[in-house]
């Protein structure tokens, strides 16, 4: 029986997905199940992985059902003890696995471990921005408003803490481990239900052991549908948690606003973005105190790129480029 399970969901990902398994099949800890979850694929991406020929590799293939589905569908024929998900442009490098099972086996209380990232081209140069969120002391607030997984492929995962969001222990009515209704954030609602409903602590490994893929066809490249995934999180917690929520939640909003104007900057939309900078100061000036340097040079790569496009992008530079950072 393995003691990790990893979980890739694919939709039409031929493009990558050779990339994204020859990274997990390199792991130095090889005791784990690798569950390809073809969500309805219409490209190459079964005649891809039918290439491995490696045992630990299941693929299965499923109607087009949506992410959350997909991972849905691989929780429930993983076997591992510790679970990831991987997402099908992502890569891993080599001691990932390895080092998130010592970071579980050194402490059992930890039931979500992630790591910081590097973000890569699309022909998988690195690039030299990243994402090293916080690492210890998290909160279910940390969790709510700077995600400190950014995304899918940054953490693992005790299995205990996915019987904590659902019933009959989480006691919030809800079945499934990712929720079916959302289209975008569904991984971010669900790490925000662990935060919410569970004992088990967050914490990471700063180590960059993570790559995530920048690209135009990731999911996150349609920033009006971003925008509504994160309204279902806002709503979300304003259901769990009213006090988080009554606390946190302008500010939550804030950051996110923020982040929609960054990408929108990256892409060369000033006047969207400032829509979205106009979001931001209105939900709370308190993110200038929170974090004043991304603020203001955010604010003044908006005006800036009105007036001088080239120079403004030399202000945003960081996560900011990214498909799943905050």
């Amino acid at each position: 029986m393995p003691r990790v399970s990893v979980v890739i969901p694919a939709y039409n990902s031929g493009r990558f997905i050779a990339e994204t398994i020859q990274s997990a099949l390199a792991q130095s800890y090889g005791k784990f199940e690798l569950i390809i979850i073809d969500d309805g694929s219409t490209d190459n991406t079964a005649a891809v992985c039918s290439n491995f020929r490696d045992e630990r590799v299941r693929y299965i293939y499923q109607p087009n059902s949506g992410v959350s589905c997909a991972r849905n569908a691989g929780m429930a024929v993983a076997r591992g003890e510790f679970i990831g998900f991987l997402d099908s442009d992502d890569i891993w490098h080599p001691d990932k696995v390895a080092a998130h099972v010592g970071h579980f086996d050194s402490d059992p209380t930890i039931g979500v471990s992630y790591s910081a990232c590097r973000f890569i081209a699309a022909d998988g140069t690195k690039m030299t921005s990243g994402y090293r969120p916080k690492m210890s002391n998290v909160s279910a607030a940390d969790v709510f408003c700077r995600n400190p997984l950014a995304g899918g492929s940054a953490g693992f995962f005790r299995r205990e803490i996915f019987e904590d969001i659902v019933e009959l222990r989480s006691g919030d009515g809800r079945q499934d481990y990712f929720d079916v209704g959302s289209g975008h954030c569904e991984d971010h609602q669900c790490w925000l239900r662990m935060a919410i409903h569970s004992e088990l602590r967050f914490e990471g490994i700063d180590r960059e052991l993570t790559y995530y893929r920048i690209h135009d066809a990731g999911q996150s490249a349609n920033i009006e549908k971003m925008h509504q995934g994160w309204k279902a999180v806002d709503a979300l917690v304003r259901e769990l948690a009213p006090d988080l929520h009554a606390r946190h939640g302008k500010l939550a909003n804030a950051f996110q606003m923020r982040y929609f104007a960054r990408r929108l900057i990256a892409r060369g939309d000033a006047r969207q973005a400032m829509t979205y900078l106009r979001l931001m100061h209105e939900q709370t000036p308190g993110i200038y105190l929170a974090e004043p340097l991304k603020t203001v040079s955010s604010l003044a790569a908006a005006l800036m790129l009105l007036a001088a496009p080239a120079l403004s992008k030399r202000l945003i530079s960081g996560p900011n480029h990214a498909r799943k950072a905050i």
